[in-house]
């Protein structure tokens, strides 16, 4: 009985491995072909199946290629995050500083840590917990930190300046 179990898992396993490379090898042709949007779409389902910072760095790349500079920079931070080739950091990072002068970044810290961030609509879920970096366009967001509970906050609106001149840390 534990020989089918475990013979079913693994050939379920194969199953979300097979279609997380297909997802991935469809976003390739896609990015290549300069569909960006569909490229996107197969790269965020490979991810979500299968995660690998491989592909969290191409889906980077695709938000840049679709000029959605906050996004892109989420994900470039995502793919530093869990490299530790040397090589591979500095390609990192050189797309960070191509995209981090489009956005304007914002380092959340609370105390105590632990607090869940909602931007703009709740309804779509957190952002994240604190201490927490987020990357943000020119334009006015809805910040609202909440509590460590498990009860969403109400959102307070702030007010950005553009780019260029806002910086907070």
């Amino acid at each position: 009985m534990i020989g089918i179990l475990l013979a079913l898992l693994l050939a379920q396993t194969a199953d979300v491995a097979g279609e997380a490379d297909l997802h991935f090898t469809l976003g390739a042709e896609r990015f290549r072909a300069h569909d960006y949007r569909a490229a996107l779409e197969h790269f965020l389902v490979s991810n979500r199946l299968a995660p690998n910072r491989n592909v969290i760095f191409d889906i980077a790349e695709t938000y840049a290629q679709l000029k959605q500079y906050p996004d892109a920079y989420r994900y470039y931070t995502q793919a530093l995050e869990g490299e530790s080739d040397p090589r591979e950091q500095a390609r990192i990072e050189k797309a960070l500083a191509r995209v981090a002068a489009s956005v304007a970044v914002l380092r959340i810290r609370t105390d105590p840590p632990g607090a869940t961030v909602y931007i703009d609509r709740q309804d779509l879920g957190a952002r994240g917990v604190s201490p927490l970096l987020l990357a943000f366009p020119p334009g006015p967001i809805a910040f609202s930190p909440g509590s460590t509970d498990t009860s969403p906050p109400r959102p307070r609106p702030s007010r950005r300046a553009p780019a260029a001149t806002r910086r907070w840390i």
